[in-house]
């Protein structure tokens, strides 16, 4: 029969409204595992943590592991963090590590050594010194030298900025604004054929060819492309 762990009031009720005709068999097979959460609970778990770690140790673990764990010791890393497991705790939460900071230190998962990475992670339940233990499995490849990239620096070729030439229109008579002054013509894109595209606008990267006589040199183009008073 499977461990049953019930930490809510609402999931005990659901519990037992499955399981009706199997509440005595199971309660006494685990009747040591199904927790409730009360004050006394609370308190005896606090007065535990008082005497196992005192007060100040206590006030550490809540505030840099935000809890108080009772788990057995299970070995030391090389930067000094320790590590424990509760198998009485939630899945998921049996192992843990106290990382080997000062009080006001933060610490980040990538502190864990590359030997207790996988056995804190549940990928495997060997740990450095056990027999099953096999390093080649995590350690770390040389990382090649060899390049196939063809700049010797991660730029790459760049070409001239060409500002958007969207926003370089007027917003009223003689009205300019921070992309186009009042002096000057409106350099936003017409499509061919459009009635307001006249040949008196600037220069823009997209009107390099007379579209009414291509053999005709942009400069001397001051008429529009096209009649608007055709359909």
């Amino acid at each position: 029969m499977a461990s049953l762990l019930v930490n809510s009031r609402a999931a005990r009720l659901c519990f037992l409204a499955r399981n009706q005709s199997k509440i005595p068999h199971i309660l006494e097979a685990n009747k040591n595992i199904i927790k409730t959460r009360s004050f006394y609970a609370v308190a005896r778990k606090y007065m535990e943590a008082y005497n196992r770690y005192g007060v100040k140790g206590t006030l550490w673990r809540l505030y840099n592991m935000g809890d108080v764990k009772f788990g057995y010791y299970v070995g030391t890393d090389r930067l000094g963090n320790k590590y424990y497991e509760d198998p009485t705790e939630v899945a998921g939460q049996q192992r843990y590590c106290e990382y080997h900071i000062d009080t006001f230190d933060n610490f980040e998962g990538d502190q864990i050594p590359p030997e207790w990475h996988a056995w804190l992670h549940y990928t495997t339940d060997a740990k450095p010194g056990d027999e099953d233990f096999k390093p080649e499995k995590w350690a770390k490849v040389a990382i090649s030298q060899k390049t196939d990239t063809p700049f010797t620096h991660h730029v790459g070729p760049s070409e001239n900025f060409v500002p958007n030439a969207t926003l370089k229109r007027t917003r009223g008579y003689k009205s300019g604004h921070f992309m186009l002054k009042e002096d000057e013509p409106d350099q936003y894109y017409l499509q061919p054929n459009h009635p307001l595209r006249c040949r008196k606008r600037s220069s823009q990267i997209f009107e390099k060819v007379d579209y009414n006589d291509p053999k005709k040199s942009f400069e001397n183009a001051s008429g529009p492309l096209r009649d608007a008073s055709l359909n």
